[in-house]
């Protein structure tokens, strides 16, 4: 496997170098304050240490099949052949890339998981998303087709594996390194998967004696794959998606999974395809993401007959996509090709072919500037790609989002860090010179753990108080959501049948109930983060009092400070796909096997009702409670560390356990 050289080619996050020097310099005061006597200091600085050194931000790639974010991404991390390119269609591996930018470039390790036995089983039994919709639209003839893709599949799969195939259901293999042969073995289906049932048993005999592409994939969930990367200033990762459009939906859902927990989007097109319905699918996930944590990469310009002149009308297309289904409609977008890419990091441009070459000398004219035209052929081909200028984006945005929200927390909590140190500091120099008038503490160390329980116990109270009233709006926003938008679907349909009759299929447009779920929870965030900022604020002036009586400190000493409140969840379940969205063959037969007005409404009513409780469901139970959990930690680790303080400095011999009404 090849790598890139990196005094070849401009690194693409370069741009990430002064968040990492701000980051440095912190962490190079923390290394010091660790090194404190006073024990309490030391360990908070060692949480904060590690807090920084295990910064990791997400970067998730998503798109459709044959888009091109695999070869997009190998380019990204220099590393064109890192992750094959032509995994089959079916497969439904996350791969995260941990780029380190303190190990060797030869050191690397990895790690693949496959699905659970509940996950299997959800696949197996349902059909996925896909088998439960069809079962609510009483889709007989889908339901079908979907069981027997799934016998095929699991007759396939424990041909391929064997007896072994039900034991190695969640399990994971971890490995000290990686090669293109073992990553193949996990995310690489293979053609033969879908071979006929005669050939399998030869298959399987053949994979279970030789390191054959594709063993595992098809029961792999995920892969970690661990390597130094000396052009990126700090920990990084970018995670390549499956592509969305498969039968059971599995990769809705995991989609949905990697970007609750990503800190960056980025959406991968190709420019030579319209936007599908796949595409306006993941517009409908993205939109319930804040747009400054959106970019839309438009891949494959290379394809395009005319990219200078293309490319324009692509992006107005997009805008008007985007601002039609609601979409992110001040996203970034940017052109390009990881084609170009691929073979700028090869040094050669052979391999591009007579077509992607007159489309990039085209785009060359357009773009070539005298200071670009003074550099190697390799980087002219590589800054037009578009690839370096995705890696800035890229960067941008992680030093304004998740970085700065780093920055934030640890700047914070190492000030509060400053203001215990300087009033020990103080106190111990007014007894070295036998000052008279010098402070003494009153207080014994368990009168100073009472005094913190007691603090903790009014600042749980109040979120708990606060939280209460918040979750009891958001469930009755979130019904009232569900209501009103089958009250008015109802009565569209009413409409419809009185002016055409049953005759003439009828669809209704969903997003009218996403728009209503998401404002429930934005009025929920608001509400819980005004909450947890009052507790946090609320504690931090009583300690800060306390802390003021134990060491004596003068009016117009700093002042401690409540830390920052995390980013909420984004709710991207609201755009997972539902009945309503389909308008294909599944909703006309639901239409016509229904006769009577009375009929339709009764089955429209019973399905939207089935369809929006998991979506209201989901919303709560992946976004709401997690947040209100988030809250309560934050609270917690603010009390113990306060507590943890005051008790070390005040009294260095003596730890008690931090009693609260937690």
């Amino acid at each position: 496997m090849s790598t890139q050289d990196s005094t070849t080619l401009s690194a693409p996050f370069e741009a990430l170098g002064g968040l990492a020097d701000r980051l440095a310099a912190v962490d190079s005061e923390l290394t010091t304050l660790a090194a404190s006597a006073e024990r309490s200091v030391a360990r908070q600085a060692r949480r904060l240490h590690k807090e920084i050194r295990s910064f990791d931000p997400a970067v998730t790639f998503i798109g459709q099949v044959k888009a091109g974010k695999t070869t997009l991404v190998n380019s990204l991390v220099g590393w064109p052949d890192l992750l094959p390119a032509d995994v089959n269609p079916w497969t439904s591996v996350v791969t995260s890339l941990h780029l380190s930018p303190t190990l060797r470039q030869d050191e690397r390790r990895s790690s693949f998981r496959f699905f659970g036995n509940d996950e299997w089983d959800a696949l197996l039994q349902q059909g996925g998303r896909v088998g439960q919709l069809a079962a609510r639209a009483g889709a007989e003839d889908e339901l079908e087709k979907v069981r027997k893709q799934l016998e095929a599949m699991r007759e396939k799969s424990r041909a391929r594996l064997g007896r072994r195939f039900q034991m190695l259901l969640g399990q994971t293999h971890d490995y000290d390194s990686f090669d293109q042969e073992l990553i193949a073995r996990y995310v690489c289906l293979g053609d033969d998967f879908w071979e006929e049932p005669a050939q399998l048993s030869a298959v399987a005999e053949h994979l279970e004696t030789t390191r054959e592409r594709g063993r595992f994939a098809d029961i792999t969930k995920s892969a970690d794959l661990w390597f130094g990367a000396p052009g990126v200033p700090i920990g990084l990762t970018i995670q390549d998606t499956p592509g969305v459009n498969d039968t059971f939906m599995i990769r809705e859902q995991i989609t949905i999974n990697a970007l609750r927990a990503s800190r960056l989007c980025v959406m991968v097109l190709s420019a030579s395809q319209a936007l599908s319905a796949v595409d306006l699918g993941l517009i409908r996930l993205i939109s319930n993401v804040k747009s400054r944590q959106i970019i839309i990469f438009v891949n494959r310009i290379d394809e395009l007959n005319d990219p200078v002149n293309d490319v324009p009308k692509i992006r107005d297309s997009i805008r008007a996509t985007l601002e039609r289904f609601q979409g992110p409609v001040d996203a970034e977008i940017l052109f390009g090709s990881g084609h170009w890419a691929s073979n700028a990091i090869g040094g050669s441009i052979d391999g591009l072919g007579a077509s992607s070459a007159e489309a990039l000398m085209g785009w060359l004219e357009a773009h070539l500037t005298e200071t670009l035209a003074q550099r190697p052929p390799a980087e002219i081909i590589w800054t037009m790609s578009g690839v370096p200028e995705l890696g800035r984006a890229i960067a941008e945005r992680l030093e304004k989002d998740a970085g700065a929200a780093l920055e934030k927390s640890v700047d914070t909590a190492l000030r509060n860090l400053r203001v215990g140190a300087a009033a020990r500091e103080a106190q111990l120099d007014a007894r070295s010179i036998g000052a008279q008038a010098h402070h003494a503490c009153t207080l014994t160390p368990e009168q100073i753990s009472d005094r913190f329980a007691a603090i903790s116990e009014r600042a749980y109270g109040h979120l708990e108080t606060r939280m209460q009233a918040v979750n009891a709006t958001f469930a009755s926003r979130a019904e009232s959501a569900r209501r009103t938008f089958l009250g008015r679907a109802t009565s569209s349909l009413a409409r419809h049948l009185e002016q055409h009759g049953e005759g003439q299929v009828w669809a209704y447009d969903p997003s009218g109930l996403r728009m209503l779920l998401r404002t429930a929870y934005s009025v929920f965030v608001h509400g819980a983060g005004k909450a947890g900022t009052e507790a946090l604020e609320q504690a931090a002036g009583e300690i800060d009092a306390l802390l003021r009586e134990v060491f004596g400190l003068p009016a117009d000493a700093p002042e401690l400070t409540a830390p920052p409140l995390p980013e909420p969840v984004a709710p991207v379940s609201l755009g997972q796909t539902i009945a309503l969205d389909l308008k294909g063959r599944w909703w006309m037969r639901f239409w016509r096997r229904r006769k009577g007005y009375q009929a339709m409404a009764e089955d429209f009513a019973s399905l939207i009702h089935e369809e929006t409780a998991p979506v209201v469901e989901a919303l709560r139970r992946d976004c709401a409670d997690p947040y209100a959990l988030v809250l309560r930690a934050v609270l917690a680790e603010f009390l113990r560390a306060q507590r943890d303080l005051v008790l070390g400095l005040s009294f260095p011999e003596t730890q008690l356990p931090l009693r609260s009404a937690s």
